[in-house]
């Protein structure tokens, strides 16, 4: 599997989960962090939705939805792939350090029936923050 189609599975995976959603997280921030905390909420609501292109256009990195399409797929077919097999998203922004143009966050959601917390990276797209990775 090309590495950036393995990138999307695994943020899919690990935002996955079968708990309701928290109350918002991004309340807990202020000026760029709080940006980058309401990015992942977007990414949440578009989760629960099921909105592949709401995520592919306006959460993820243009290079990241690029390189899914270099492999042969499109990036809402893997998106609609993922959140098919997805139940609920529960995410806790937990903490956000922001450096340039480039950002990270502690991101906390369900792997299966284990609390787990991964760090997405985040990269500036013009005046807004995108997904890129999950570290």
């Amino acid at each position: 599997m090309p590495r950036a189609s393995l990138s999307i599975g695994l943020v899919l995976a690990a935002l996955a989960g079968g708990c309701a959603a928290n109350p918002s997280s991004a309340g807990d921030f202020e000026g760029e962090d709080k940006n980058v905390a309401e990015l992942v909420e977007k990414l949440q609501a578009a989760g629960e939705t099921g909105d592949a292109g709401e995520i592919c256009d306006e959460v993820l990195a243009k290079e990241l939805s690029d390189q899914i399409q270099e492999s042969g797929s499109t990036c809402e077919q893997e998106l609609d792939k993922a959140l098919a097999d997805s139940d609920d998203f529960d995410l806790e922004v937990e903490d956000v350090t922001v450096s340039g143009s480039t950002a990270t966050a502690k991101v906390r959601g369900r792997v299966g029936d284990e609390d787990a917390v991964r760090d997405l990276g985040f990269v500036r797209e013009g005046a807004d923050w995108r997904v890129n990775k999950l570290e």
